[in-house]
Formats: C-alpha cells, structure tokens, sequence
C-alpha cells in the first residue's frame, strides 16, 4: 500500500507542477528608444505587443509587434516584428531575472547606406535583459533593456516598462 501511495504522490507532482508554470501570457509595453542608420540618430518612444508561451519557469518563447512614433526623413521605421527565446531565473516565487536571444525584421525607409530612397526589411539578431515582478497570479509587470535591431544599417534600442497577463 505505501508503494502505491508514494507512487501517486510521484505521479501527482510530476504531472502537477509544470502545469502551473506552463502557459500562455500576452502583453503590452512602452518605453523610450535611440535609433539611427549612418546619417540620423533619433531619439524617440515606442512600444510593443507580445505573446509569448512559458514552456516552464525557466523557458519560454515570445513573438513581439513594435512601433517608434518618430520618424525623420532619413530614417522611417514602419514596424518591427521579434521572435526570443526568453530564459528566466526566479529569485523567489514573485521576482524573475530574464534574458532574451532571438531575431528581428524591421520595415524601414527613408536613405539607406546606398543613398536609395526606398523601403526596405533589415533582419538582425536581438537580445534583451529585464527583471519581472509578478502582482497578482497572472499578471506581471516587467522593467528591460532591449537591443532591438543590431545592424550597421539600423540599430534600434529601448529601455521598456510592459504589463503582461498569463493565462
């Protein structure tokens, strides 16, 4: 009977416990962003939507959304879409350590190195690091450092403030 007993409490934790940190979560964010090609650099702000799915409380994906809402002639960021590998490291049950690898297509115009006038999407590697509070069960608010796009055409940083929801 003990065998049986400790078995099931075996099997309930297993199955139990990657349950809960499992999941889906979406989010927003705002922040303030530098970017610059070779003849502008602009300061400006910016945001982004996210979703993401936790594998466990240490992995997750992500795909974000982002805007700037400043533009100059030389320099016109359409959009940016991301895809990050995120690794998270809890320091207790409501604070997290994170960091992001992954990659970025960013819709630009305006001159290019060239001298084109013209559209174009520049694909770069990104990275990230952030800390994570969590407020409630699902929600969570998070503070990060973003190196959006990293290439020598166009270069996109952020410090951004975002509030997720887990589901």
């Amino acid at each position: 009977m003990k065998t049986l007993q400790k078995t099931a409490l075996i099997i309930s934790a297993i199955t139990t416990v990657p349950a809960m940190a499992q999941g889906v979560y979406l989010g927003s964010a705002i922040g303030t962003s530098t970017q610059e090609n070779e003849f502008v650099r602009t300061d400006t702000h910016g945001g982004y939507l996210k979703v993401g799915y936790r594998l466990n409380d240490f992995i997750a994906a992500e795909y974000r959304f982002g805007v700037v809402d400043k533009n100059t002639s030389d320099l016109d960021l359409s959009s940016y879409n991301s895809l990050y590998l995120r690794g998270s490291y809890p320091l207790d049950e409501n604070f997290e350590l994170y960091g992001m690898v992954g990659q970025t297509i960013s819709k630009i115009g305006g001159d290019t190195v060239s001298g084109d006038d013209s559209t174009l999407n520049v694909t770069s590697p990104s990275f990230g690091i952030g800390a994570r509070y969590s407020a409630t069960d699902n929600i969570g608010i998070s503070a990060e450092y973003n190196a959006i796009s990293t290439k020598r055409d166009y270069d996109l940083s952020g410090v951004f403030l975002s509030v997720d929801y887990q589901f």
